[in-house]
């Protein structure tokens, strides 16, 4: 009897020793109004009017990224599972990794529109499309399961100093898509700069 109240004692410790370090972990959560630099795992991300918004390489977002009209920038340097969606940002717009060095995934599409300068780097998605702009439009490096559509974007509006002195031109430079590359009816006035891309561009 001793001995079966002395290994109850010892399998019920045992227990609540177990029960104690296997604690669940916190709920992934929403980040409604990023606004600065975050790591972390997040279920969707949303970038609010005059927010500027930096996800780093240790950053996991496991829905979409969200950047409404008016956000100053969206700088996505970390995988998202789903869709990133910026429409109407002010400033800056970067997917890609910082340096363009490794390649982060979004899982279905990076869709940019009604925004000022962005920049696509080394992105591997579903769709890449590219609406209605009017500063820097650069995609490099990307590979699209789909399509890649860079249509209707609007005359170049210069800000600040340029790199260059075609800071205005549509840059599509060694991008890939399993079916085809649009580049439509963008404004006459961009400067078309097309570059090793496969399948090749079709231009109208």
């Amino acid at each position: 009897m001793r001995k079966f109240v002395f290994s109850l004692v010892l399998l019920t410790g045992l227990a609540l020793s177990l029960t104690a370090t296997s604690a669940p972990s916190a709920p992934v959560k929403n980040l409604r109004d990023c606004d600065g630099t975050y790591s972390g795992t997040y279920r969707n991300v949303t970038v609010q009017a005059g927010g500027t918004c930096i996800l780093t390489s240790g950053a996991t977002v496991i829905g979409g990224v969200h950047a409404k009209s008016g956000a100053a920038n969206l700088i996505v340097h970390s995988a998202v599972a789903r869709n990133i969606q910026a429409m109407g940002v002010t400033g800056t717009v970067l997917i890609g990794p910082a340096g363009c060095k490794f390649d982060p995934l979004v899982g279905n599409n990076v869709h940019v529109n009604a925004s000022h300068n962005f920049l696509i780097c080394s992105v591997t998605t579903n769709n890449i499309l590219v609406t209605d702009n009017d500063g820097r439009v650069t995609v490099r490096d990307s590979v699209a399961g789909n399509n890649i559509h860079v249509d209707r974007n609007r005359r170049w509006v210069k800000d600040g100093g340029a790199g260059h002195s075609r800071a205005g031109a549509i840059r599509l430079l060694r991008n890939t898509a399993d079916n085809h590359i649009h580049v439509f009816h963008n404004d006459a006035s961009r400067v078309l700069i097309l570059r090793n891309n496969s399948p090749e561009p079709v231009v109208k």
